[in-house]
């Protein structure tokens, strides 16, 4: 079996935790979706991050659905981003301003 990962910025797409598999099924999205999201959504950080953590999100209709990604490289070297977070929320013009 072959499986093709999205990539984002010429890096692999991961999911590494079965919590994180659920609430994409949860939302109704796949890999590719988060991957679309990653390259046209717009940054959204409401805390502080590390410097290898991205967060972006999109608005659909009056909800947000934010992409948290990790770059993270593997045991060989190659580098990757481990999807760490998908959530849906209200959209509240005071977050955003």
């Amino acid at each position: 079996m072959y499986c093709i990962f999205p990539e984002y910025e010429g890096r692999r797409i991961v999911i590494t935790s079965r919590v994180v598999d659920r609430e994409l099924m949860k939302i109704g999205l796949n890999l590719w979706g988060v991957k679309e999201i990653l390259e046209f959504g717009f940054d959204c950080p409401l805390g502080r991050r590390k410097p290898s953590i991205e967060e972006k999100c999109i608005k659909v209709g009056n909800k947000i659905i934010k992409v948290v990604v990790e770059l993270k490289q593997s045991r060989t070297g190659i580098e990757f981003w481990k999807l760490r977070h998908v959530g849906m929320f209200s959209y509240k013009k005071e977050r955003f301003r």
